[in-house]
C-alpha cells in the first residue's frame, strides 16, 4: 500500500535488499501496489507522489552491479469503485492483485494497471510467484530453495479438468512463518501470537495439528506458487467481496497448497500431508 514518500522509499530499499540477498539470473523483483482506500477515486496527496516509485526502480537497477534490463518492475493499480465497500478501493484488494498479475504475466489484463514500469514482454514465462508483504523477509537463497522444491518432479502439479483441482504434487508451497527477534514483542497481538523465539525457533515447533490431522492448510498469500495452476484452480472460482485482504482461503474444494515445517532449512524438506 501507498501512502507516503517515505512509504515508498521504504519499499524500494527493502526490493533491493531481498534482490542482493537472491542474486540469481531469471528472478525477477517488482512491487505490486495500490493506494489506500479512499471516498474518491483520486487524491491530491497520494497523486503527487506516484512517480517515486517509477523513480526508485530506475535507481534501484542504476545502484545494483551487473543487473540486466528487466531486474525491476513496479505494477500499479488504480482505485475502483466497489458498491458493497462504498468506497474506491484496489479490485478485490490482496486477492485482486495477485488474480490481476497472473493474468498480466499470460499477456492480459494490462488495462487493470494505472502504471506499470519494466519490460513485460520478458515475464510471459514466468512460472513461479513467490509473494511477500511489506513485513516478510526473504533470506538469502531462500528463493532458489522454493523454486527447486516446486519443481521437483514429485511436487509438480497435475490438474484434473473434470473437477478442476490438483490431484496430485502441490500449486502453492508455503513456509513455516514466524515473528522476528525485534517484531515479536511490539505489540499485545504479536507477544500472544508470536510464539517461541530465540536462536533455535524449531525447537517449540515439530508439528501442527491442523495440517496433520485434517490433511488441509491455508495460504495467507505469503509463499510461492505455480501460475499456471494457481489459475487452472481459482480463475473465476470465487465470488467477488467475499476474500479481500488477509483472509485465509482455507478448506474450499478448490485451494491446494503444502505446509513446510521449515523455513531456513529447505535443503531437507518434509513436508506434512498437502491438501487439495
Amino acid at each position: 500500500m501507498l501512502n507516503n514518500v517515505q512509504n515508498v522509499e521504504d519499499l524500494i530499499e527493502a526490493l533491493e535488499i531481498r534482490f542482493l540477498t537472491n542474486r540469481e539470473n531469471n528472478l525477477h523483483f517488482g512491487l505490486l501496489t495500490d493506494f489506500r482506500d479512499a471516498p474518491s477515486e483520486k487524491c491530491l496527496k497520494t497523486t503527487s507522489f506516484c512517480v517515486w516509485p517509477r523513480k526508485g526502480s530506475r535507481n534501484s537497477t542504476r545502484n545494483t552491479e551487473s543487473v540486466k534490463g528487466g531486474t525491476f518492475f513496479l505494477f500499479h493499480r488504480p482505485r475502483l469503485w466497489n458498491p458493497e465497500e462504498g468506497i474506491w478501493m484496489g479490485y478485490e484488494r490482496k486477492r485482486g492483485k495477485l488474480a490481476e498479475l497472473n493474468a498480466l504475466l499470460r499477456g492480459g489484463a494490462k488495462d487493470c494497471f494505472s502504471k506499470i514500469v519494466g519490460a513485460t514482454e520478458l515475464l510471459v514465462n514466468v512460472r513461479y510467484v513467490i509473494t511477500l508483504d511489506t513485513d516478510t523477509q526473504l533470506p538469502r537463497d531462500a528463493a532458489e530453495k522454493f523454486i527447486g522444491t516446486m519443481a521437483h518432479p514429485l511436487n509438480r502439479p497435475r490438474f484434473d479438468e473434470s473437477k478442476r483441482i490438483i490431484n496430485a504434487g502441490y500449486g502453492i508451497l508455503q513456509p513455516r512463518l514466524t515473528e522476528s527477534l525485534s517484531g515479536v514483542r511490539q505489540t499485545w497481538y504479536s507477544r500472544l501470537w508470536g510464539g517461541q523465539t530465540g536462536i533455535d525457533p524449531y525447537t517449540r515447533m515439530v508439528s501442527d495439528i491442523y495440517q496433520d490431522v485434517f490433511g488441509e492448510g491455508s495460504f495467507v498469500g505469503k509463499g510461492i506458487y505455480d501460475v499456471d495452476a494457481f489459475e487452472a484452480v481459482l480463475h473465476n472460482r470465487l465470488p467477488e467481496n467475499r476474500i479481500l485482504s488477509h483472509d485465509l482461503i482455507g478448506r474450499l474444494s478448490c485451494t491446494f497448497g503444502i505446509y513446510l515445517r521449515r523455513w531456513s532449512c529447505m535443503k531437507n524438506i518434509r513436508p506434512s500431508t498437502g491438501w487439495m
